[in-house]
């Protein structure tokens, strides 16, 4: 990303992840990182889904000489962008996801928050030195059409990075190191799934990761259950019918083979497809020119669990 920001200039970079897979961490390292390189460095949560009306004041608010901040719209636009373009300002807006509509195609806003889909276009469409990062479990559906035709518009997929994972185990004081790799690899080395999990093993196993991976299945904490609700929660029930379907498969399987199993119309199952590789709930690799879908263990046991009726 460093490179996309400094050498590339781009103008706006969504960084996309599971939930605890460290978005906001490795945000805040580029942020030490690069920031001599920025007159403005701003950080704002969309976490309980404001306006845009509402974000814009609140970003114009940094800067010192906007005194007057109009009630309109389209002017608070205008002015935010002339700022982008007067100086080099970073600006980093977190949990997107929470402006999307729960339970319809994945990257679809809410009515109110609509116009955040013009204002990125105006990001990537206009001149100006500035960056944009958007933090998302989710991947707008406008970042995909954008980046097909703007170079200056990227996006960055996050997926087993192992952030400080054995830091955190050592943090934990858990034993046989030998093993960790092991149990990094079950959780995918997502930072926050690994915290929920030394815990577990601190109170149960007695620190010892040997004796917790003697279990053959994946075990979820409690804590790490609640933190998958918020993924699935936000699924249509098309997704989770595929979801439910993958999660009972032994080996990745294609399109076509769910096709023949769920009673979907193909426009159902392509667009179910499509929008669970935007939420990023799926594994995907690509084999003799064949596409292959799976979940990964810590998905397949969460939904296994849940359909058994926890």
């Amino acid at each position: 990303m460093e490179n996309w920001i400094l050498k590339d200039s781009s103008c706006l970079i969504a960084l996309l992840g599971i939930s605890g897979i460290g978005k906001t961490t490795l945000t805040l390292q580029l942020i030490k990182q690069i920031k001599t390189n920025f007159n403005y460095i701003i950080y704002r949560s969309l976490r309980f889904s404001p306006t845009l009306d509402v974000t814009l004041t609140k970003l114009l608010k940094n800067f010192p000489q906007e005194a007057d901040i109009s009630q309109n719209l389209e002017t608070k636009i205008s002015q935010l962008l002339n700022y982008l373009n007067q100086y080099r300002c970073l600006i980093i807006l977190d949990d997107l996801q929470m402006l999307f509509c729960s339970g319809k195609i994945a990257g679809q806003y809410q009515t109110e928050s609509e116009n955040y889909q013009i204002f990125f276009q105006l990001i990537a469409e206009m001149n100006h030195q500035s960056c944009l990062i958007l933090n998302s479990r989710e991947k707008p559906i406008e970042i995909a059409q954008l980046e097909t035709k703007n170079n200056s518009v990227r996006s960055l997929i996050l997926s087993n990075l192992g952030l400080g994972a054995k830091q955190i185990l050592d943090n934990h004081k858990l034993s046989d190191e030998e093993t960790w790799e092991n149990l990094i690899d079950i959780y995918q080395g997502n930072p926050r799934w690994i915290e929920f999990t030394a815990t577990m093993i601190q109170e149960f196993f007695d620190s010892s990761v040997a004796k917790f991976l003697q279990w053959e299945k994946v075990i979820l904490s409690e804590s790490l259950v609640a933190e998958l609700d918020k993924n699935f929660q936000r699924i249509t029930q098309n997704e989770q019918k595929i979801i439910i379907q993958l999660a009972q498969e032994n080996k990745p399987v294609t399109l076509h083979q769910i096709d023949k199993i769920l009673e979907l119309s193909t426009s159902d199952l392509l667009n179910s497809i499509q929008s669970l590789k935007r939420r990023l709930l799926l594994d995907i690799k690509q084999e003799d020119k064949t596409t292959y879908f799976s979940l990964n263990s810590v998905l397949k046991q969460y939904v296994m669990w849940t359909e058994e009726g926890r």
